[in-house]
């Protein structure tokens, strides 16, 4: 495995991310060799956000990684991880930004560290509304990331906080609570019905 991040430098990812948007196609090459077991961060996130999951309920995993989420969720937890290329044999491999969103029956949807790498977000939230009635999203918003470098982290789209939640309530969300996680990095709380 490698780190795409420590093994180009930021001119080469920005070049690299910025050929991928003019073709609006995912980095396939970068998720198929990344580590992404390796951040301490990625983990800390995950344990953060597996607080919002109910006990018993099955849980979709959306951009799944290292699957950090699946050891920290509550007990009775059903865990299905989705991501654009296999973590393992129960993965749904699946390229949101190419295919639509997978026919699956969940509970609950997390999304953490996926979102700012796809292009049509609406048509992403779109498809998770009518997948699941509840979901955690993670988000670096442009307006808490200023000067952010975003093509060098090879992310394609720059919403502020104010547009993602305008987005989330257009998809359809009835009940969209921001959560405080981080100051750069917002978990977004969504259901489609109030409880």
């Amino acid at each position: 495995m490698s780190d795409w991040a420590g093994d180009n430098d930021p001119e080469e990812r920005r070049r690299a991310t910025i050929a991928a948007a003019k073709q609006r196609t995912t980095l396939i090459d970068r998720w198929s060799r990344e580590d992404v077991g390796k951040l301490d961060s990625w983990a800390e996130r995950a344990r953060a956000a597996a607080i919002h999951a109910r006990p018993g309920t099955r849980v979709l995993d959306i951009g799944c990684g290292a699957m950090a989420l699946e050891g920290m969720l509550p007990e009775g937890c059903t865990y299905l991880p989705l991501d654009c290329v296999r973590r393992d044999a129960r993965t749904v491999v699946c390229d949101l930004n190419r295919e639509p969103f997978p026919e699956i029956e969940a509970d609950m949807a997390f999304a953490l560290g996926m979102l700012e790498y796809v292009y049509d977000v609406p048509r992403f939230l779109r498809g998770l509304r009518a997948a699941v009635p509840r979901a955690l999203l993670s988000y670096h918003p442009l307006d808490r990331n200023i000067g952010r470098d975003r093509w060098s982290l090879g992310w394609v789209n720059a919403l502020n906080a104010a547009e993602l939640v305008a987005l989330l309530r257009h998809a359809g969300f009835k009940r969209v609570r921001v959560v405080p996680y981080r100051p750069k990095l917002l978990f977004t709380l969504v259901e489609r019905d109030p409880v």
